[in-house]
């Protein structure tokens, strides 16, 4: 069932270790072995950007943010111009899946542009908005992809795997088509009347491999493993948030931790429009795992089954373990009310 609007923002921080980019980069041994405890304990952690060579993601991630500012100010029929029913590009407006509360749709619209339109020069259903700032979204996106790339890297050194050629890496390779790609999300600001019926973004597992979130507002709630409470994720300065996902969950057999997350404005509605950027890296299209209900699967239908279970109802989603990724079996448990955001969840 799907978890509540939260009613006080007084549940506690999530205890995150915090890893440096450059080290990560660089194959640093100490560093990828703390990188590995994070994945196998928090499956969250954050990642410090302000050093070189990752200095230039925090210029850009301002940039993004003014981007967002004009874009998103556009008026709902121009960005309608790039709805193009796709899941790894374009615009998709508020209420197209469903929110945080029963009953409930989401609130947040968001654009996309995927990974093969920044690397490869694809125009395809490319939004002019992003066509006309090419540069600052191929900048981003490379940089995004290549510090996720090197923690797989790390990870295989970390749990001694052949370099290059094990599973995790080689499922990534880029001569293959994936699904990766970055979002951009605002949550409009809502009246009361908009939150009786519209709230957040739903309790889930990402679908991917590794994502790179940037946000400077609250809101973020991960259910941790240790408390099997919400808590909040405080955004800090300078900082990506990495969390792992269900593909890369399955690819290390179960050893990660892909953990349970949602957004929620504090004061029970949104007051203040809420801006965050994500890089999704998500494996290639035709790579195989298990999934969490012991089915043999490739990356691109776990991808499509996903995305129809986020947008189907708040009932159906309660009769399987796709939304959360299985994850109930590994002890975390789902909530089981509206009002239990914030709380401990009963087993």
């Amino acid at each position: 069932m799907a978890v509540g609007l939260a009613e006080s923002p007084s549940r506690g921080l999530a205890p995150m270790p915090t890893l440096n980019a450059a080290k990560l980069l660089s194959r640093d041994a100490d560093e990828s072995q703390r990188l590995l405890q994070a994945c196998k304990v928090y499956g969250f952690f954050y990642l410090n950007l302000e050093t070189p060579p990752t200095g230039f993601m925090v210029k850009a991630w301002r940039d993004v943010l003014s981007f967002m500012d004009d874009y998103f100010d556009l008026p709902d029929a121009t960005k309608m111009l790039d709805a193009h029913d796709s899941d790894i590009t374009g615009y998709e407006p508020c209420g197209t899946s469903t929110g945080a509360k029963p009953g409930h749709v989401d609130h947040y619209e968001s654009l996309k542009v995927s990974l093969e339109q920044c690397l490869s020069g694809v125009e395809a259903n490319l939004p002019a908005a992003i066509a006309k700032n090419k540069e600052l979204f191929t900048s981003f996106v490379q940089g995004a992809h290549e510090l996720t790339l090197s923690m797989l890297s790390c990870l295989a050194l970390a749990m001694g795997l052949p370099p290059g050629v094990n599973k995790i890496e080689a499922a990534h390779d880029t001569s293959r088509a994936s699904t990766s790609t970055m979002s951009m999300f605002r949550y409009p600001a809502q009246t009361e009347e908009e939150a009786r019926n519209a709230g957040g973004h739903n309790q889930h597992t990402d679908i991917g491999t590794l994502t790179f979130l940037l946000c400077q507002q609250p809101g973020l709630q991960v259910l941790s493993p240790q408390l099997n409470k919400w808590l909040d994720v405080e955004p800090r300065p300078g900082h990506a948030i990495i969390n792992v996902g269900d593909s890369l969950r399955y690819l290390s057999d179960q050893q990660l931790f892909s953990a349970v997350h949602c957004v929620l404005p504090h004061e029970g509605r949104q007051l203040q429009h809420r801006h965050s950027i994500a890089f999704f890296l998500r494996p290639a299209d035709d790579a195989e795992y298990t999934d969490s209900r012991g089915a043999k699967i490739t990356a691109r239908e776990w991808h499509n089954l996903k995305f129809d279970h986020f947008r189907a109802s708040h009932a159906e989603q309660a009769n399987n373990v796709i939304l959360t990724g299985g994850m109930e079996k590994a002890g975390i448990h789902r909530a089981h009310d509206s009002s239990s955001a914030g709380q401990t969840v009963a087993a």
